[in-house]
């Protein structure tokens, strides 16, 4: 896996709790009071002063963050997150994983800190399909780490052969296409920025398009066409990925496998919906 991104972004099998970085991240409930898998082994092995500090929080709520300090663990601080609970994909589940993800890395940076450590959010307990949480979590991952250098080092810490695969596969599939966007995000001072930005919002329709297929194992033939008509459309980076999940969702009801095209009556009806 070459490139800059290579050295930022770390897939491993192991204990979270072990990893030498400035924060580890919870896969708490919403009480942050401890519980089962990952929650309750970083609430043994920081020890009950973390339960304790956790009280004064007032819990958290399904996509968001609360921070601590790490106490006997490694790493200085616990970023504490709810991921979602799988319901079948059509409750905003993918949204508020990627929520976990982003703002727990914006809060890291928030505080100057440099490496953090995530678990595979949502997968145990709550449900969420391991496949279709690793391409979420790597995604979201970059789409972090392309934007900003303050993070030297995310290590996403896989409990199992399966999950340490399946990440791995994630990073192999996205890493390229985000490292070359870092190259454009590092331009030096004086270099036009304007094409490449506006080449850049292809990019991340087509990133994301393409994240649709991996999740749902299907093929999009007019894939070109809709990044060109997506681009035309939104106004903003996050205008963009609210169109790309509201695709995702339609193409979820709609039960797509294989190759297949997405009419453009279909795509003006999503997009005009997104506008309302």
């Amino acid at each position: 896996m070459p490139g800059r991104f290579s050295r930022r972004i770390l897939v491993v099998e192991g204990d979270i709790t072990t990893q030498p970085v400035d924060a580890i991240v919870n896969a708490a409930n919403e009480t942050l009071l401890g519980g089962g898998g990952v929650d309750g082994a970083i609430h043994r092995a920081a020890g009950p002063e973390l339960k304790e500090e956790c009280r004064m929080l007032g819990g958290c709520r399904a996509g968001e963050v609360k921070i601590t300090r790490g106490y006997h663990l490694p790493a200085q601080y616990v970023i504490h997150t709810v991921g979602p609970v799988w319901r079948g994909g059509q409750h905003g589940e993918d949204e508020l994983l990627a929520s976990c993800y982003r703002q727990a890395l914006d809060l890291a940076r928030s505080r100057g800190l440099k490496t953090i450590a995530f678990p595979a959010i949502s997968t145990g307990a709550y449900g969420f399909p391991l496949a279709r949480a690793a391409v979420i979590a790597v995604r979201t991952v970059l789409e972090c780490l392309s934007r900003s250098q303050e993070i030297t080092r995310v290590v996403l810490v896989c409990h199992g052969d399966r999950a340490f695969h399946l990440f791995q596969d994630a990073v192999t599939e996205l890493f390229s296409e985000y490292d070359g966007r870092e190259d454009r995000n590092n331009a030096a001072p004086g270099e036009p920025a304007s094409a490449w930005q506006e080449g850049g919002l292809g990019e991340q329709a087509r990133a994301e398009i393409q994240i649709i297929e991996v999740i749902h194992g299907i093929r999009i033939v007019n894939k070109e066409r809709l990044v060109d008509e997506i681009v035309r459309h939104a106004r903003t980076r996050q205008h963009m990925s609210r169109i790309t999940a509201a695709l995702n969702s339609w193409v979820a009801i709609k039960g797509i496998v294989g190759e297949t095209e997405i009419p453009d009556d279909e795509l003006d009806r999503i997009m005009t919906g997104i506008d309302k």
